[in-house]
């Protein structure tokens, strides 16, 4: 029996393709690599290019990285082809690669190593996401914009009324632009609102999760539209590389032996959502009050210790999610009693 997988390094403009066959005797054969237009055209260009090499009786398996949103339009293409499409978080990926020796980085090289992954190892098959999951994602997405537009234009509006001769023009097109965004803002989270009103299971589970003081359904449905639900999650480290939470650190020999920080390559939406939530629950709950401490204690920066709050919120959120069930304030308290009174029952050491 033959099995053949399309491994596809998505980039935003092109991707690139290598197509592998592992035949029964084991043997692994590179049919073809090409690059195409990340395009409609493109799309169907790659169809027709793979069934002139594929083999007819043999399922189609496509295996491809989460990039941003540029592998989206092409998986969903993909998917409508009844071709098997395996989407896979950058850190699975990186993992193998690394397994695999693999020391270069092309694209050519990360197409054929996509292509070796999904001929040897068992995956999950991917999910699109559900057209309400997908259209909070989009209008979360259009929501951060516009913040970040009204931001700059409040920027430029005060630099003006500080100048020695503001224009007054310039100040009333500024306040304009201003009340428009504001207003648009709304229409947005009004939107998001509606989207979710429609799930009831999902605003069951979004309103469980905002148990925890400093989240609000906006910044809680917002994760859970970027992960698609969680589908692609399998465990808590896996999220945390996924959203650039993971720890690095540059170090070589004796001679350089950098301090350590978060990676940063990943999702930049989640890690934007929980900016100002997580300077919000070390004033409301313990544990992350504890947590801030002992890592501002360590290092002496503040951000360091609001990064590792934000860093926990997420998984928090993941778990409460994935569990489907409410926050429990009194959780953290009680484990930290019981522990307590393990430690008191505890008999004395008289070695």
């Amino acid at each position: 029996m033959f099995t053949q997988n399309l491994g596809i390094d998505v980039a935003g403009k092109d991707f690139r393709v290598c197509l592998k066959v592992r035949r029964e005797t084991g043997q692994v054969k590179i049919k073809g690599t090409r690059k195409f237009a990340n395009t409609p055209k493109g799309f169907q260009a790659l169809v027709k290019w793979v069934e002139n090499k594929r083999i007819a009786d043999a399922p189609m398996r496509v295996t491809m990285e989460a990039t941003g949103v540029y592998y989206e339009s092409l998986a969903y293409f993909l998917h409508e082809q009844e071709w098997q499409v395996f989407v896979l978080l950058p850190n699975r990926i990186k993992g193998y690669f690394k397994f695999l020796n693999l020391k270069s980085k092309t694209d050519k090289i990360e197409a054929e190593g996509l292509a070796e992954l999904g001929i040897t190892q068992v995956l999950p098959l991917w999910e699109p996401a559900s057209p309400v999951m997908y259209s909070i994602k989009g209008l979360n997405r259009e929501r951060h914009t516009l913040i970040e537009e009204k931001t700059v234009i409040s920027n430029r509006l005060h630099a003006e009324q500080a100048c020695k001769s503001p224009n007054k023009g310039t100040i009333k097109r500024l306040k304009a632009m201003l009340r428009l965004l504001a207003k648009q803002v709304e229409e947005v989270e009004h939107e998001m609102e509606q989207q979710l009103d429609q799930d009831t299971d999902l605003k069951k589970q979004v309103d469980n999760i905002c148990q925890v003081k400093g989240l609000g359904w906006i910044t809680v449905l917002g994760i859970i539209a970027e992960t698609n639900g969680f589908k692609l999650v399998t465990h808590k480290s896996q999220l945390v590389s996924y959203a650039g939470y993971d720890v690095v650190q540059r170090q070589s020999g004796s001679s350089v032996n950098g301090k350590t920080r978060i990676s940063k390559k990943g999702n930049r939406h989640i890690r934007r959502a929980l900016h100002f939530p997580a300077l919000t629950v070390v004033k409301y709950h313990d544990e992350f009050t504890q947590l801030f401490n002992r890592v501002y204690d360590r290092t002496k920066v503040k951000m360091k210790g609001y990064v590792a709050v934000q860093r926990k919120l997420l998984v928090l959120i993941y778990t409460l999610y994935k569990n489907n069930e409410a926050y429990d304030p009194n959780y953290y308290q009680n484990q930290m009693d019981e522990q307590k009174s393990r430690q008191g029952t505890m008999p004395a050491y008289t070695g």
